[in-house]
């Protein structure tokens, strides 16, 4: 397939959630460290009150920063960030690193210069299989965002990230899956350990799940990265 390339998995998507005063630093950190094409969106923290402070997730409105950027490449634009925006301090943000499976050659020649990407699949799966952090990703009707933090925080996640969006399906799919070909979603951003997905995934999907009002969908991705946390 000539729109995709195998080595992309030594990429990896680095997201960034910062608070809004913050967002052309990060973008000029980003680009200043070798990650040329970046995104941006608003976002709303939903982390309690006594928390905003700790991760910067919380209350005002936050800025959800995206790049791309070869895996070898992380620690260094890791303490850039943290160099130039502090986020080990509190309340300052979080970042992450997600890992890919797949991406247009044009975006990995850009993002990925030749002789920059080259760990085998073999090495990647197995240290695809070690992360200590998850995303979870949830999808939900417009006006549940906060029924599925809630109920992600009741079975022990930190908060999370809330997005305006929409879900587009097919016939087959709305017809499957009960739910309707165009709807306003809420998308949740939850970052917690390993070990607590298993049941924040289970809490939220029972709460918010296809057979709910919220008529949620529910993902996991492992974190190659994570600063902000602490």
């Amino acid at each position: 397939m000539a729109a995709t390339q195998q080595r992309a998995p030594c990429l990896r998507l680095l997201l960034s959630v910062t608070q809004a005063e913050d967002e052309h630093r990060v973008v000029e950190v980003l680009q200043k460290n070798g990650i040329p094409l970046c995104f941006e969106a608003r976002a709303k923290g939903t982390a309690p009150s006594e928390l905003l402070d700790a991760i910067g997730l919380g209350g005002t409105t936050r800025v959800l920063t995206a790049g791309l950027l070869p895996r070898a490449n992380v620690p260094v634009v890791f303490e850039a960030i943290n160099k130039a925006l502090s986020y080990h301090r509190r309340g300052a943000g979080i970042a992450l690193t997600l890992p890919l499976t797949g991406v247009q050659n044009s975006i990995l020649q850009l993002t990925a210069p030749e002789g920059r990407c080259k760990p085998t699949a073999e090495k990647e799966d197995h240290a695809m299989s070690e992360h200590p952090y998850a995303l979870l990703w949830v999808s939900v009707k417009a006006g549940h965002g906060d029924e599925a933090v809630d109920a992600a925080r009741r079975a022990g996640a930190r908060g999370g990230t809330v997005l305006k969006g929409s879900r587009c399906s097919s016939e087959t799919a709305s017809s499957f899956l009960g739910v309707s070909i165009r709807e306003e979603q809420d998308l949740v951003m939850i970052v917690l350990p390993a070990e607590a997905k298993p049941a924040v995934m289970s809490a939220v999907t029972t709460a918010c799940g296809l057979n709910t009002p919220a008529h949620g969908v529910v993902v996991s991705m492992p974190v190659d990265e994570v600063m902000g946390l602490e």
